[in-house]
């Protein structure tokens, strides 16, 4: 043999490598890439699962704000709803209180007429009860001129007084 070559040994040794590889393939290769193929399979899977929530986090977000946007329109109608009860509110209270005040000044000009015409035929029934007297007077007492005079006056002094 040339250069000290075994062609038996190279043989063997080259069955060996294919027993080795054929034993690693077996053992190790297969189950790495059964591994790596179920690990790109759970990762796309995972991706697929993460896109579907992200949609559907999405459409919820969408949700939630246009439930938002109603409710602050309904919110909006309510306080101007509300608004509008008070001021409804207060403009009844204001009509009644203009319309008690009304009945209140009717009510005081009619007694108040009323005094004034209690007072006037009070004040005319004793000028006629004083005429009467001062009547009876004058022809109780004697004619002369004095005499009337001093009664007229007396009158007038009563009438004043009163």
């Amino acid at each position: 043999m040339p250069l000290n070559i075994d062609f038996v040994q190279i043989l063997l040794h080259m069955l060996n490598f294919v027993i080795l590889a054929g034993g690693l393939s077996l053992i190790l290769f297969k189950p790495v890439q059964k591994f790596m193929r179920e690990r790109k399979e759970r990762f796309e899977k995972q991706a697929l699962e993460n896109r579907a929530a992200a949609e559907e986090n999405a459409r919820l977000k969408a949700e939630y704000e246009q439930k938002l946007a109603d409710a602050e329109v309904e919110i909006q109608n309510m306080k101007l709803e509300k608004e509008q009860e008070a001021a409804d509110a207060a403009k009844e209270y204001l009509d009644a209180a203009k319309e008690k005040a009304e009945k209140m000044i009717l009510d005081a000009e009619k007694e108040a007429e009323e005094r004034k015409d209690h007072i006037l035929e009070s004040a005319q029934t004793e000028i006629g009860e004083l005429v009467v007297e001062a009547t009876q007077r004058l022809l109780n007492e004697s004619r002369d001129e004095k005499t009337s005079q001093a009664l007229y006056d007396e009158f007038i002094r009563v009438a004043g007084e009163q």
